[in-house]
């Protein structure tokens, strides 16, 4: 009896734990959201809607949805911090390794031609970059 309790145990204790995705659009208010990833909820979703062509679909049940992805990487630039830190906290349920991944894929997905000839633009003139830095 007292083995068979340590075998399920042991066999639960190598279960992947899976955390419920929470719908952030939903869920956060404007300030908040705009706090946690830098960008309001409409940026982030055009954002997420420029990047999905060129980004990996979901494949299967249990993997990353190319908008859970975006905010992802979005969190992990808004951080400026560790990727350790982004999949420890518990409302984002990823291992560092897929923070790592989420994060070159998105970068890799924003580096494409297309989209930095659409929304990358430097200052030309001394008037311009005042005009950025002044904000």
């Amino acid at each position: 009896m007292l083995l068979q309790q340590f075998v399920e145990l042991e066999a639960n204790n190598h279960l992947r734990r899976f955390y419920q995705a929470q719908n952030v659009f939903e869920e956060l208010s404007d300030k908040q959201f705009i706090k946690k990833f830098r960008l309001s909820k409409e940026l982030a979703g055009e954002l997420i809607e420029v990047l999905t062509p060129f980004m990996s679909e979901q494949t299967r049940k249990t993997s990353i949805s190319i908008e859970r992805k975006v905010l992802t990487a979005l969190r992990f630039f808004a951080s400026g911090s560790y990727q350790l830190d982004i999949g420890d906290n518990r409302s984002s349920g990823l291992s560092q390794a897929s923070v790592s991944r989420c994060i070159t894929e998105v970068t890799d997905a924003m580096n494409m031609s297309d989209v930095v000839k659409r929304y990358v633009h430097f200052p030309d003139s001394f008037e311009k970059l005042n005009t950025i830095r002044r904000g």
